[in-house]
């Protein structure tokens, strides 16, 4: 997608972190309901780094991302984080640790070998008693055609942005999202962007049989935004001992 490339300096007006406060507190809530004791985590698909800004003040956060461009916003907002490029399917991060986190960059992934291959990679950084945790956006069971819209105006530059996800075709596990952008940069200038995406929609008993083939047990636990009457629902993935 351009927004993790080329116009990924638009990022903290499209999605600003301070919006991402009460999600990473209620995240960290199922997290220490499972594993108490977390001191080291790693994220996959950190993006911009708004859920570490939270919650590496409650343990260390090991950020990865694909995007280049994404991790150089991160480490704006995060620069004591160790930041490291790498697809999540395969990234070697050298160590374990006692969280992998994945929030919606998850989505992003059509494939089931692919979401087993992430599975098998976050279990392999994991130590015995490690947790993984896993916030997809989208299930089959809760999946509705949605739209939604936002962006800020900061230090003379201001974003705005229209999404629209829907699914074309109930039978190919698959979600579609449009994306239209406005931009105002300092001189005034104002510039027009589209970008589409497309991302894996899977059934809770599919996502708990990859979880099982890769070696967790998997916990559906809802998680309720204030301001989205939506379901939502991480997955805390624990390693039968």
């Amino acid at each position: 997608m351009k927004l993790y490339q080329e116009l990924a300096t638009w990022w903290p007006l499209l999605s600003p972190h301070t919006e991402y406060e009460e999600e990473a507190h209620l995240f960290l809530k199922i997290i220490q309901q499972y594993h108490p004791a977390v001191k080291e985590a790693l994220e996959f698909g950190s993006g911009g780094g708004s859920n570490a800004f939270y919650l590496k003040k409650h343990f260390s956060m090991t950020l990865t991302d694909l995007s280049p461009d994404m991790l150089e916003v991160s480490r704006e907002l995060n620069p004591e984080c160790p930041h490291m490029q790498g697809d999540m399917r395969t990234i070697e991060v050298g160590r374990r640790f006692d969280l992998v986190f994945i929030h919606d960059a998850i989505t992003y992934f059509t494939d089931k070998d692919d979401l087993l291959a992430i599975m098998k990679n976050a279990k392999k950084h994991l130590k015995p008693d490690g947790l993984l945790f896993i916030m997809p956006d989208e299930y089959t069971e809760t999946f509705e055609p949605r739209t939604d819209h936002g962006g800020v105006d900061k230090d003379g530059r201001g974003i705005r942005y229209l999404e629209w996800t829907y699914d074309s075709d109930p039978e190919d596990h698959m979600l579609e999202t449009e994306y239209a952008y406005v931009m105002r940069d300092r001189d005034g200038k104002v510039t027009h962007e589209h970008d589409s995406m497309k991302g894996g929609l899977f059934s809770m008993p599919e996502w708990e049989e990859l979880l099982r083939e890769a070696g967790f047990q998997a916990h559906f636990e809802r998680v309720v935004f204030s301001d989205d009457p939506r379901s939502f629902f991480g997955i805390a993935a624990t390693q039968p001992h």
